[in-house]
C-alpha cells in the first residue's frame, strides 16, 4: 500500500452560531488501495489556520506521497527533520504533521478494521470521565453567548449539571461586566475585577453543588501576577486545576505561580512534541498536562508525550476544541494511555456547524464519553460538509 494523494481541506464557518473565528483544516490522504485517512489541524479559532492547508499540501507532496502509510514513526522522523524548520517548530508546521499522522493512523485501523486505541496496544475502557468546557459561552445546542452576570454563570453551571457532568470548566476573567471580550486581563486585576470574578466562581460551585470539580480556565491570558490573584481568591471554593496561568513564551511566569498556587496547574494546548513539554515536567511545575493532538505532532507523539508524563507520575487531559474528528481522535488517543484524567467536551462541540460536518455525532451520555470502535477513528464527512470545503491536492 502507498499514499497516492494527499487533500487539504477547508471548511469556513467563521460567524455562525456566534463563533467569531472557526476555520477546521483537514488533512484527506488517500492510499493505492482505495483507503483513505482523515486528520485535522488544531487550530480552527484565533488567526493561524489559513497558513496550515499549505503546510498540509508541502509536507505531504514532499514527505507523505509514495510512502507506505504504515511507516508512521519513519514518516513523522522525516518530517521532523527534512523539513528543517520541524526543529524549530510552530503550530502551522506542527499542525500540517499532526494531521498527517493523524490520517495515517487512521488508514492503519481502517485497513486492519480496528480502531486507533487497539492499535496503540490497548482494550476498549468503561466509558471515560468529561468536563462540560467554556461556561462562559453558555451550554446549549444554539449559540455561542458570552455571559456576564454571575446569576447566568450559575443557570449554565446548573444546566451542565442536570445532564449529568460532575466536573465543569470556566473562564471568569475573559468576559467583561458589559459581556464582551474583557481586553484588560493582563496585569494586576482592580479590587473591583476580583469582586466580579470571586462572584462568578461562586455563582459556578453552587450551581454545581458540592460534588462536582470545578477547572478554571485562564487561557494563558494573566499575568503570573493577575494568575496569583486569581489562585488566592478561589483557592477555597474546591478547584481541580487552574488551565493556562500564564503565557507560553516564557517557562518561568509559569513556574512562578505553580510554586506560590495552593490550586494545581495544567498548560499544554500550546505545546508542540515532548521538547516542549519538557521543562514543565522536569521543574515539577505542571499537574496535568494538556496536548492538543492536533498540534503536538499527531497520534505517534502525542503517545509518546503522555508516557514521557507518566514517568513524572503527570496525568493527561487532551486539549480538544475543533470538529468532531478532533473529538474521535482525543478519545482515541486517551483510550490508550495509562495516565489519562479527564476528557474535554466544549460548548462548540454542542453547536449543529460542528455536528453537521460528520456523519457520527459524538456526544457524552451523563458526563461520560464511550469510545468509539470503529475502525481508525471511524469518522465520515457528511455530504453537505462535502459541498462546503475548499479542497486542494498533490497527487504522484
Amino acid at each position: 500500500m502507498k499514499v497516492v494523494k494527499v487533500e487539504a481541506i477547508e471548511i469556513e464557518q467563521s460567524g455562525q452560531v456566534g463563533i467569531p473565528s472557526w476555520r477546521h483544516v483537514f488533512a484527506r490522504v488517500h492510499t493505492d488501495e482505495g483507503i483513505t485517512g482523515l486528520g485535522e489541524v488544531g487550530m480552527p479559532f484565533g488567526t493561524g489556520a489559513p497558513a496550515a492547508a499549505p503546510m498540509i499540501l508541502t509536507m505531504g507532496e514532499r514527505f507523505v506521497l509514495g510512502r507506505d502509510p504504515f511507516d508512521t514513526e519513519t514518516v513523522w522522523e522525516t518530517m521532523l527533520r527534512r523539513s528543517f524548520w520541524g526543529e524549530g517548530g510552530g503550530p502551522v508546521i506542527f499542525g500540517a504533521m499532526s494531521a498527517l499522522d493523524a490520517a495515517l493512523w487512521d488508514i492503519k485501523g481502517r485497513a486492519l478494521g480496528k480502531p486507533v486505541h487497539r492499535l496503540l496496544g490497548a482494550a476498549t475502557p468503561q466509558p471515560l470521565r468529561c468536563y462540560a468546557s467554556q461556561l462562559q459561552f453558555g451550554w446549549d445546542d444554539i449559540e455561542v453567548r458570552p455571559r456576564a452576570h454571575p446569576q447566568e454563570y450559575k443557570e449554565v453551571a446548573q444546566a451542565a449539571r442536570a445532564e449529568g457532568y460532575d466536573c465543569v470548566k470556566v473562564d471568569p476573567i475573559m468576559v467583561d461586566p458589559q459581556g464582551v471580550r474583557n481586553p484588560h486581563v493582563r496585569g494586576l486585576f482592580t479590587p473591583e475585577e476580583r469582586k466580579l470574578f470571586r462572584a462568578r466562581l461562586e455563582a459556578i460551585r453552587e450551581g454545581v453543588g458540592p460534588d462536582c470539580d470545578i477547572i478554571i480556565e485562564l487561557h494563558s491570558f494573566s499575568s503570573s501576577a493577575g494568575a496569583m490573584q486569581v489562585s488566592e481568591l478561589a483557592k477555597d471554593l474546591g478547584i481541580l486545576f487552574i488551565e493556562e496561568p500564564t503565557h507560553y513564551n516564557s517557562t518561568h511566569a509559569h513556574m512562578k505561580v505553580a510554586r506560590r498556587s495552593e490550586i494545581p496547574m495544567a498548560t499544554g494546548e500550546k505545546l508542540y512534541t515532548r521538547w516542549g513539554f519538557m521543562p514543565y515536567l522536569e521543574a515539577g511545575a505542571v499537574d496535568m498536562i494538556q496536548p492538543d493532538v492536533g498540534l503536538v505532532g499527531g497520534i505517534s507523539e502525542a503517545f509518546k508525550i503522555a508516557h514521557l508524563a507518566h514517568a513524572y507520575d503527570v496525568g493527561v487531559q487532551a486539549h480538544i476544541c475543533g470538529s468532531p474528528l478532533a473529538t474521535a481522535i482525543g478519545l482515541q488517543l486517551e483510550a490508550a494511555i495509562p495516565n489519562f484524567e479527564i476528557h474535554e467536551h466544549h460548548t462548540f462541540a454542542l453547536k449543529h456547524t460542528n455536528r453537521d460536518l460528520f456523519e457520527q455525532d459524538l456526544q457524552p451520555v451523563k458526563g461520560r464519553f464511550e469510545v468509539p470502535t470503529a475502525p481508525g477513528f471511524g469518522m465520515d464527512f457528511t455530504a453537505a460538509a462535502e459541498r462546503q470545503m475548499i479542497r486542494q491536492e498533490v497527487a504522484l
